[in-house]
């Protein structure tokens, strides 16, 4: 995905499109997923706990 195309997605986002904020998530479904680790252990619970603050704050972004 180019730049400008990620600045149209991300605005979207912050302005509360579901389908775009879906993007931003398989995005960066992978930096997610490696920080869902405790004890060196894949933590499912801790992956949502990231994610709902992701969506939770996405709003506050600036565009």
């Amino acid at each position: 995905m180019d730049t400008l195309k990620f600045e149209n997605v991300l605005r979207q986002a912050i302005n509360g499109s579901h389908e775009d904020i879906e993007i931003i998530l398989k995005l960066y479904a992978p930096l997610i997923d490696r920080q869902s680790y405790l004890n060196g252990k894949f933590d499912e619970d801790l992956r949502q706990y990231i994610l709902m603050h992701v969506i939770k704050n996405i709003s506050k972004f600036r565009s």
